[in-house]
C-alpha cells in the first residue's frame, strides 16, 4: 500500500460532510497516511457505466463512500453500489441520516454484499473503526517493503535532482571542490574492496556469501552458475539475473502510475506494466524459487 490513503466519495452536499472528511483526515494522518479524496456529487447512468468499467481495469482506491440520497438528477447511493460491486470489491461505506438498520434493508432488498452501514451525524466514530481495521489488515511486512521501495525511490530521485540543481548555480571553484571530495569517495569504496578481497579465505567465505554487502548478488550467481551448471536459471541471460535486474529497476527507480489505462512504468524507462505483466512476474519467480529448490536436491 502506498503512503496515500485514497477514497472515492459520492455525496450532493460536501458542505455537510466535509468535518467527517477533516476527521477522517486526522486520524489518518495519525497513521501516517495522507488521505485523498475524489469528489463526485452526481453521476448520471452513463458515467456510472464509464466508472465500474474504469474501475475494472484498474482501481486506486482504497475506500469508496457514498451517501444514500443523492438528489433527483443521479441514482441513489444503493443503486451505485449494486453497479459498481459486480466490477470491484474494494470495502465500501454507505451513509444516511437514516438508521443503520434502516440502510442495511434497503442494501439487503438491493442485492447488494459487502457494504458497511453508518450514520451521517455519527460518520467518524462509526466509519473510522472500518477503516482503521482495514489499515491494520494491509500493513504487513510485505506490504511495507513495498511502501518503503516505492517512497525511498522518489526521495532518490528528488535529492539527486536537488543536488544537480544546486550544483549547477555553484561557482567553477566550488564545483571542483565538489568533483575532489566525489573521488575521495569513490577511492574510500575502492579501498574497503580491496580490503573485502584480503578477507576472504577458506574459512570466511560462507560468511561473506550471506554478507549482500561483502559479496553481491552476481557474483553468487556466478559462482552457484559454475557449481550446478544451470544456464537457464543462473546464466547471464537466465532468469535469475534478469529479475535481479528487475528488482533493482523497482528498488531504484520512481514509479509512475496512469489511473486511465491502469498502468505502471518506471522514471527513465520505457516498459509499462499492467495486471498481467505482474501476474507474469509473479509466475516467474515462483517458478525460479522452485528450480532453485529443486538444484539443492542435485
Amino acid at each position: 500500500m502506498k503512503i496515500n490513503y485514497k477514497a472515492l466519495w459520492i455525496d450532493d452536499q460536501f458542505e455537510y460532510v466535509q468535518p467527517a472528511i477533516d476527521g477522517i483526515e486526522d486520524k489518518l494522518e495519525n497513521y501516517g497516511f495522507k488521505f485523498e479524496v475524489d469528489k463526485k456529487t452526481s453521476l448520471s447512468e452513463d458515467e456510472l457505466v464509464k466508472l465500474s468499467d474504469k474501475l475494472s481495469q484498474y482501481n486506486p482506491y482504497d475506500m469508496i463512500i457514498f451517501d444514500y440520497d443523492l438528489g433527483e438528477q443521479t441514482k441513489k447511493g444503493n443503486e451505485i453500489a449494486k453497479v459498481l460491486r459486480q466490477s470491484i470489491f474494494t470495502d465500501m461505506i454507505f451513509y444516511s441520516g437514516k438508521a443503520a438498520d434502516g440502510l442495511r434493508k434497503i442494501l439487503f432488498e438491493s442485492q447488494v454484499e459487502g457494504v458497511f452501514t453508518v450514520n451521517r451525524d455519527s460518520f467518524v466514530d462509526e466509519a473510522w473503526p472500518i477503516i482503521e481495521d482495514q489499515i491494520k489488515r494491509i500493513c504487513d511486512i510485505n506490504n511495507m517493503r513495498g511502501v518503503i521501495l516505492d517512497e525511498m525511490s522518489k526521495i532518490d530521485l528528488k535529492m539527486r535532482e536537488l543536488y544537480n540543481k544546486k550544483y549547477a548555480g555553484l561557482p567553477d571553484e566550488e564545483k571542483e571542490v565538489q568533483v575532489e571530495n566525489i573521488r575521495k569517495k569513490l577511492e574510500e569504496r575502492q579501498e574497503s574492496i580491496k580490503g573485502q578481497v584480503k578477507e576472504a579465505n577458506s574459512e570466511t567465505l560462507p560468511g561473506m556469501i550471506m554478507n549482500p554487502i561483502k559479496t553481491d548478488f552476481n557474483i553468487v550467481r556466478m559462482r552457484l552458475k559454475k557449481l550446478c551448471n544451470d544456464e537457464q536459471i543462473l546464466g547471464e541471460k537466465g532468469k535469475l539475473k534478469k529479475n535481479q535486474s528487475l528488482r533493482n529497476q523497482f528498488a531504484h527507480n520512481m514509479a509512475i502510475y496512469d489511473e486511465e489505462k491502469g498502468t505502471v512504468s518506471l522514471h527513465g524507462f520505457d516498459k509499462v506494466y499492467n495486471f498481467d505483466d505482474f501476474k507474469d512476474i509473479r509466475n516467474e519467480l515462483i517458478d525460479i524459487l522452485n528450480q532453485i529448490e529443486k538444484l539443492e536436491n542435485i
